[in-house]
């Protein structure tokens, strides 16, 4: 799992990501969120990337809340009336993208799933289901 809170973080992984997808998302999400001078990603996102043997509970220690729960009913992925406190999901090549706004100041989680048969199974059915045309 990769946990970016700073510019200075995201830079480095991606100079180091040998995944041209996630390389050209998270190049892309950074430039479209610090356009503006002065502005540095930790003012305004955390980046989360899960990848193939990241479970969601790992996730949720990082986040402090279950990717797989409602925040506000508690409904659990599984359940009848379950609906995911995302504002959008995503699906590109190889990767789901999915974002959360947390407050009212506009401060996002911006989440990577890798489409990986090692990937957490809950996670990636979860974005399957809901990325479905």
């Amino acid at each position: 799992m990769i946990s970016l809170r700073t510019s200075a973080a995201m830079n480095s992984t991606i100079r180091l990501l040998a995944d041209n997808t996630l390389k050209h998302l998270l190049s892309l999400r950074q430039n479209q969120l610090t356009e503006w001078d002065g502005i540095d990603l930790s003012d305004l996102s955390h980046f989360l990337v899960i990848q193939p043997g990241d479970t969601a509970a790992e996730a949720e220690h990082e986040l402090g809340w279950s990717l797989l729960q409602n925040m506000v009913d508690g409904a659990c992925y599984g359940q009848p009336d379950f609906t995911p406190s995302w504002e959008w999901i995503e699906a590109h090549d190889g990767w789901y993208e999915f974002v959360f706004i947390i407050s009212d100041d506009g401060f996002g989680i911006n989440v990577f799933v890798e489409n990986h048969p090692d990937t957490d199974s809950d996670l990636l059915a979860m974005c399957r289901e809901y990325t479905k045309a």
